[in-house]
């Protein structure tokens, strides 16, 4: 969301109250579902509300308008900065200032001081070195609907996602079970579909697949349904070719590969795919210790088919090519280590 403001949207907020709008946002933020996260989207001009109606709600999907968000903020952060100008370090943090860094966090989801007011409130809640576990999950229940929101900025947010990763982080050294299939499924793969090519969100999954490992495989499966509909997305890809290797034990692993580059490979071939987020993928995985002499032939067969199709100079044929290429110099040269795809010369996934 643009943070300049037009002259009648500004004349507009001079001649409105905030506070009771921010009362009203900041009530939802705060007073969440016992189950379940919020959908959060924000509605422009083309949708006006009534006066007095701060935001829509239906069930779990709540909408707010754009100028009320920014009415909230504006009294969300007078409340943050008197706070930190009248408290320390090391006093509590009242509740009305957790509830003022929710809605600044919606409007700026890159809102440090918000975020480590949070962090700072949590802490508090620690009673003889245990910290209050309900209020840790209902934290990450929000910095959850934050990430999975219609928001692009949230999705993708390097300062929620470390915010994410401290809460966990904090949970585990209280023991508290991390459940990397339902995070990844639930939160990384939501993310990801709103926002395609989601780096940040598919990194998350990497450290969450490192704190638990016990559903690995069903993860590979979910995830590779998540690639096939979203073929381009590259980030997922090089998840997915991570998880692989994440698989306990030999044969397990040679399986799910078995079953999942042949899923692949018969995809491409039916809708002839070209693009170089799934040859990318392809190539990375043929040249491991866990594809057989017949599966690569395979790859290769469908590689020349599809080449043979496309002019000589054009960028599919490229990227077919250098697949090809690339398979030709490290398939009798595997890399060892416990990760596919990150080979020093490897090219990475790109950002959005």
């Amino acid at each position: 969301m643009s943070r300049a403001l037009d002259k009648d949207l500004y004349t507009q907020l001079k001649s409105e109250d905030p506070k009771p709008v921010y009362i009203d946002i900041s009530t939802v933020l705060s007073e969440l579902p016992d189950t379940g996260l919020l959908e959060i989207e924000l509605l422009g001009k083309s949708h006006p509300l009534d006066p007095g109606v701060n935001y829509l709600r239906d069930g779990t999907a709540v909408a707010i308008p754009k100028l009320r968000l920014v009415q909230a903020f504006f009294v969300a952060r007078e409340i943050l900065q008197n706070s930190l100008r009248g408290s320390g370090s090391t006093q509590p943090i009242s509740r009305d200032v957790t509830r003022a860094s929710a809605v600044i966090l919606l409007m700026d989801p890159e809102h440090l001081t918000a975020a480590n007011v949070r962090k700072r409130a949590i802490m508090h809640t620690m009673e003889n070195g245990k910290l209050n576990e309900h209020v840790l999950k209902r934290e990450k229940q929000f910095v959850d609907m934050l990430l999975t929101a219609r928001l692009h900025r949230h999705t993708k947010s390097p300062t929620l996602w470390s915010h994410r990763r401290w809460l966990l982080q904090i949970g585990i050294a209280q023991n508290m079970a991390v459940d990397a299939e339902l995070d990844i499924t639930q939160v990384v793969m939501v993310a990801g579909e709103r926002h395609p090519r989601n780096y940040t969100a598919w990194h998350h999954a990497r450290l969450l697949t490192e704190w638990d490992r016990r559903g690995v495989g069903d993860i590979v499966i979910r995830v590779k349904e998540f690639c096939l509909r979203n073929h381009d997305d590259i980030s997922a890809w090089d998840f997915l070719s991570f998880a692989i290797r994440k698989i306990d034990g030999e044969e397990k692993r040679r399986q799910v590969c078995l079953s999942l580059l042949t899923d692949v490979l018969h995809i491409a071939d039916s809708l002839r795919w070209t693009n170089e987020s799934v040859w990318s993928f392809l190539r990375t995985i043929v040249t491991t210790e866990l594809v057989s002499e017949h599966q690569f032939e395979s790859f290769m067969a469908l590689n020349q088919k599809l080449s043979s199709n496309m002019p000589q100079h054009s960028p599919q044929r490229c990227i077919l090519d250098r697949a090809r290429q690339w398979c030709d110099k490290y398939r009798l040269h595997h890399v060892s280590g416990p990760d596919v795809g990150t080979r020093s010369d490897s090219p990475q996934a790109s950002n959005s």
